[in-house]
């Protein structure tokens, strides 16, 4: 289902003639447009897969893994989905690609897994719509630690060498998130959702806040702590996640022009003055996910678990600031004056690897060894992993923890 445009904006899109003002009607009327619209190809392909049985599924996984070509024409929906997927946007540079997997793999497994859970994730459940969201799936506090490291699967398949190529691990994971994202849509849907409060449930513009948040916010993040980016880097970057979106089902209007921290923070800086504070939905998945990020970093850090805990905290903090931390319950540690070193640090590292191309080449390998050894401990299937290959059952798709997992 998806909702019409209403002659009102929904509630939570505030502050309207403000933002007008200061951005301008072509960007407020693009959110307002945008927050009624879900991702169609793929709740229609859900819709397809809901009502087929395992041969639907099993053509899903064929058509993933080899092309749409293994797909039915009496599944035009699924067929559709893939078309669209496998279609490589004009403005693609392949060689933009495997530079922008590198810029990645060059911050480190430690700095990525701190921009990740206190940077990104911080940030999204900032945003009152999609922690209402998230709470309703009666899963994120309760099985905080399963669901980071579903993302971070997710996360790590995107960023491999060669992940976003047909078939690969990454491409297959990102289409199959979108499928998820479309299950969940539908089912709130069916819980008589109130377009009126929210626009439509996991709308384009929560899709695109979600994704700068893996984007701008962890670059910024990541910079403020002395891993920093020449401006070719964060070209590529933006050309990488850029592809990521387009798998995602974001639409192109929101991030086509997105090339720069530059244009990623205007873009950000429009969608912040027009949402609601946060509340306490917020405040429960915030705290429930920074235990999760200091459990899952101890096997990469030599601090004891309080200690990383706090240094969570910490970090958490710095980039969000006091107002924000206070409002979600981040703590204030003494931690935090070590902070400084910390970056001086990681300036050097930096520097070091711009004048030594081996090292920088090192680092990339070690992140990479790491990330394969992190996806090859992990038990079980994803949730949107399960909800591609399984049949739909009732209720909401949930994380499940399974018996004995490795921590990554």
């Amino acid at each position: 289902m998806s909702a019409t445009m209403r002659p009102n904006p929904p509630s939570s899109l505030v502050l309207l003639a403000a933002a007008r003002e200061r951005f301008g009607n072509a960007g407020v009327d693009l959110l307002v447009r945008m927050i009624e619209l879900g991702d169609p190809v793929a709740d229609e392909a859900d819709a397809e897969l809901r009502g087929q049985g395992e041969g639907a599924r099993r053509q899903l996984r064929a058509g993933l893994r080899h092309g749409r070509r293994f797909v039915s024409k009496d599944l035009p929906a699924v067929h559709a989905l893939l078309s669209e997927t496998e279609r490589v946007p004009e403005w693609v540079d392949r060689a933009a690609l495997v530079r922008g997997s590198e810029a990645y793999l060059a911050i480190g497994n430690v700095w990525i897994m701190l921009s990740l859970g206190p940077g990104s994730l911080t940030h999204t459940y900032s945003s009152p719509s999609i922690a209402r969201v998230l709470t309703r799936t009666e899963n994120l506090t309760g099985m905080a630690r399963r669901r980071i490291v579903e993302t971070g699967m997710w996360n790590i398949t995107s960023v491999l060498p060669g992940g976003l190529l047909l078939g690969s691990e990454g491409y297959v994971h990102n289409v199959q998130v979108r499928l998820l994202h479309a299950r969940v849509r539908a089912r709130l849907w069916q819980q008589n959702w109130d377009p009126r409060e929210s626009g439509g449930p996991i709308n384009q513009l929560e899709m695109a806040r979600t994704w700068l948040d893996f984007t701008f916010v962890p670059f910024h993040a990541l910079q403020t702590f002395g891993i920093t980016f020449s401006e070719s880097e964060l070209a590529d970057l933006y050309h990488f996640w850029r592809y990521v979106a387009h798998l995602l089902g974001v639409h192109p209007d929101l991030y086509a022009g997105v090339t720069s921290q530059a244009k990623a923070a205007d873009l950000l800086g429009l969608i912040s003055a027009t949402e609601q504070p946060p509340g306490e939905d917020a405040r429960a998945l915030t705290q429930a996910m920074l235990v999760a990020v200091a459990d899952l970093l101890g096997p990469s850090v030599p601090t004891s678990p309080p200690l990383t805990l706090d240094l969570v905290h910490a970090v958490a903090r710095r980039l969000h600031g006091d107002v924000m931390a206070d409002t979600l319950g981040i703590r204030k540690p003494l931690v935090r004056h070590v902070l400084g070193l910390i970056t001086l640090a990681n300036r050097l590292r930096r520097w070091r690897e711009r004048i030594q191309p081996g090292a920088r080449a090192q680092t990339i390998e070690k992140t990479t060894t790491t990330f394969e050894g992190q996806l090859a401990s992990l038990r079980g299937e994803t949730t949107y992993q399960r909800n591609a290959e399984q049949a739909p059952v009732a209720g909401w798709p949930k994380a499940v923890e399974p018996a004995n997992e490795k921590v990554p």
